[in-house]
């Protein structure tokens, strides 16, 4: 038996799997994985040395753990062979996918654990939160954070606040790239830059100030107010934002990704 089953090879797949290598969380015979009609499975297990199951069916029953890191869509061709599966816990990482149409398609196993995590996973610096079908006793709140902490923090909540943290820290990404890529456009078309300093001048103060947020013992209004000395160029800008209704529109955006979460679950 492996004590841990992967269905699905892709990047957030990878990502654990690596993740949990690299901080000896598990050791690669402790890991089978399976994928669909692509090499990514093949691929992963050469780079990494875990398992590669022959189908879905052996990697069901030869795992004590399953994660399931598949595409929404491919859940139902999953399902086919899922009422194999006897898993002591399932730990899904699929969007949109509630937890009781998770325990219709894996009525076999014990604990099922319903994840949202987010694109900096990749990268070990996500955060992610989960919420479990019922409580959980230590040692298995252990394995779900042992699994979730190579990719990251981990949060648990309540399965009914996962849209919001969709629309928040799932979402949340696109947002910071958008304003990113915001940035980099009015650096060349208003100010004179090159796309090379551009970029380099965005990513560094992006990633400088969230380094900052993270480390200060000051929130972000209050870092805000400090850089912002009066009549000054900080000034200036945060005026065409709030001129501009900046906080309004991030609402807006949050309320809209919420709702589409919310939409998608029920589909």
């Amino acid at each position: 038996m492996k004590k841990f089953g992967f269905i699905g090879a892709g990047k957030m797949a990878g990502a654990i799997v690596r993740g949990m290598l690299s901080g000896k969380a598990a050791m690669p015979d402790e890991i089978i994985c399976a994928c669909g009609n692509d090499n990514t499975g093949s691929l992963l297990a050469e780079d990494t040395g875990i398992s590669l199951a022959n189908s879905l069916g052996e990697l069901l029953e030869a795992s004590q753990n399953i994660v399931l890191a598949c595409k929404p869509q491919q859940l139902a061709e999953v399902a086919e062979s899922s009422p194999r599966a006897k898993a002591g816990m399932l730990i899904s990482i699929l969007a949109g996918t509630p937890i009781s149409r998770l325990r219709d398609c894996f009525p076999g196993v014990n604990k099922i654990v319903r994840v949202m995590p987010n694109m900096p996973a990749q990268i070990s610096e996500g955060i992610s939160c989960y919420a479990p079908e019922k409580a959980l006793d230590e040692s298995e709140k252990e394995l779900v954070e042992r699994v979730l902490g190579a990719i990251g923090d981990c949060i648990e909540m309540e399965e009914n606040r996962l849209d919001a943290v969709t629309a928040l820290s799932g979402s949340g990404p696109g947002y910071v790239f958008e304003f990113a890529a915001a940035l980099i456009e009015g650096a060349k078309k208003s100010l004179g830059f090159n796309d090379d300093e551009a970029k380099k001048l965005v990513y560094k103060t992006m990633l400088g100030s969230a380094m900052l947020l993270c480390k200060s013992p000051l929130g972000a209004d209050e870092l805000r107010i400090a850089v912002s000395s009066p009549g000054g160029t900080t000034l200036a800008g945060l005026k065409a934002f709030s001129d501009g209704g900046f906080r309004n529109m991030v609402n807006a955006a949050l309320q809209a990704a919420c709702r589409r979460s919310e939409e998608l679950s029920k589909l």
